[in-house]
């Protein structure tokens, strides 16, 4: 027969108990009523008296348990650890006991279920006051949970679940050590670990600012799961979170090198590149918005009468070398741009009916299409803005057939019609981007 224990069911069992069976043992008897009549002490005493007078039954041991975990109930969440302990404690013994005489008894039957369902009771406790995001729960809600999964992995240390939810909650309070001491006990002391527990451990070390440790963590789950692409790529942005980058696409280029012929680890490279990319590219956004302050503080200067020229020279310079830094990182980023290029065309002819290699591809021209317009905004060189601004056009035109074949691959995929939506209202193509801001719903 099994149960529904916390909270009140164990009281009807021991009620059915009553009616059903008689106990040779009169301390069992004892705990057996108490237990009915909820005084919890009393059966505590009972079973005592029980295993004094046989040591070796496990009858004795169930009940204090029972006992104990009836106490728990009746106290605050945060104060329900120690009676929690003493239950299991003595479960565990009652079930080592039980299973060394093969007792079949309706309380070694049920002993496992008690304790999943308490378990179970405190597990979903601590879920009920939780957001569906984790980290934008109110802090009274996270306390609470806490206490709640601090009790269920207290009755049943083997939830990895309830561990796993314990860690969070934990990070969400800005507790990330303890977060990071959780999952490590996941992973290496009970040996339930999986790829997430890797994962959740690396991203507490970087949010800690220990880029290494994460890297070499990953690389310990790399080995343990060499087939998992999702690895490669988490190993790769550790590096570049690092600062390095060599590292980074070397690590991904072994993908490739593995097997040339795989067109989706043509495509984790090139991403993993892109992403090299769009970060040069918001540093050079930053340093174009930085010339466009300084070209009109300078203007302002020299309009001042008294304007000191020696002043404004050097604002110039200074300008200059910002604007000449803001190349670099363009030609750095070109320069990038195109590896993704080749690797992502080399995808497409490997599998050119996968919307995700068609969609970057569109991707990588527009953004370049972009950079070229931030220059041309730039410029006050008439004839260098037209050129600058024909480039950009000649990018953006690249980027519409692969985004048009996403979107055919993948027709209830808004982002594709959303992409081409941008690049024909850029580009003056009226009816194109009507079609597409019907696809999109706006």
């Amino acid at each position: 027969m099994k149960i529904n224990y916390f909270p009140q069911a164990l009281i009807a069992l021991a009620m059915m108990f009553l009616v059903w069976s008689c106990a040779s043992d009169p301390n069992i008897e004892s705990a057996r009523l108490a237990l009915v009549q909820q005084d919890f002490e009393e059966v505590i005493r009972s079973a005592e008296a029980a295993i004094q007078a046989n040591p070796e039954s496990g009858n004795g041991y169930y009940y204090k348990g029972v006992a104990y975990a009836s106490l728990a109930a009746e106290k605050p969440a945060d104060q329900r650890v120690e009676n929690y302990e003493m239950a299991r404690k003595n479960l565990l013994e009652a079930r080592k006991r039980f299973e060394a005489q093969n007792v079949t008894s309706t309380e070694a039957q049920n002993l496992n279920e008690i304790i999943i369902e308490t378990w179970g009771y405190e597990h979903n406790m601590g879920v009920q006051p939780l957001s569906e995001d984790i980290i934008s729960s109110p802090e009274d809600s996270l306390k609470l949970a806490r206490h709640h999964f601090t009790n269920a992995t207290t009755i049943n240390p083997d939830s990895v679940l309830s561990f796993n939810l314990l860690a969070e909650v934990n990070f969400a309070l800005g507790n990330n050590e303890e977060a990071e001491a959780i999952t490590r006990k996941i992973i290496y002391d009970m040996d339930m670990g999986d790829l997430y527990n890797y994962y959740r451990l690396a991203f507490f070390l970087i949010e800690n600012q220990r880029d290494e440790e994460a890297i070499e963590l990953l690389l310990e789950a790399r080995d343990i799961y060499p087939d998992e692409i999702e690895i490669v790529q988490e190993i790769a942005n550790a590096y570049l979170r690092a600062g390095k980058t060599d590292e980074a696409l070397e690590v991904v280029r072994e993908l490739i090198d593995r097997d040339p012929e795989n067109p989706q680890y043509r495509l984790v490279y090139a991403t993993q590149v892109y992403q090299m990319v769009q970060d040069l590219d918001d540093q050079v956004r930053q340093l174009h918005d930085e010339v466009y302050d300084m070209s009109r503080e300078i203007r302002q200067k020299a309009r001042e009468p008294g304007a000191d020229q020696q002043a404004i020279e050097r604002m110039i310079a200074d300008m200059e070398e910002k604007q000449a830094e803001a190349n670099n990182l363009i030609e750095e980023s070109f320069r990038f741009s195109d590896l993704a290029k080749e690797e992502l065309l080399l995808a497409v002819e490997s599998d050119p009916d996968n919307a995700d290699v068609h969609a970057t591809l569109g991707i990588v021209y527009q953004n370049r299409g972009a950079l070229m317009q931030d220059k041309r905004n730039m410029t006050e060189d008439m004839e260098e803005a037209e050129q600058f601004d024909r480039q950009a056009r000649e990018y953006l035109q690249k980027s519409i057939p692969h985004y048009e074949k996403a979107a055919e691959l993948e027709p209830d995929n808004l982002e594709h019609w959303t992409s081409l939506f941008r690049v024909y209202t850029n580009l003056g193509m009226t009816e194109e981007a009507e079609r597409a801001q019907e696809k999109i719903g706006i």
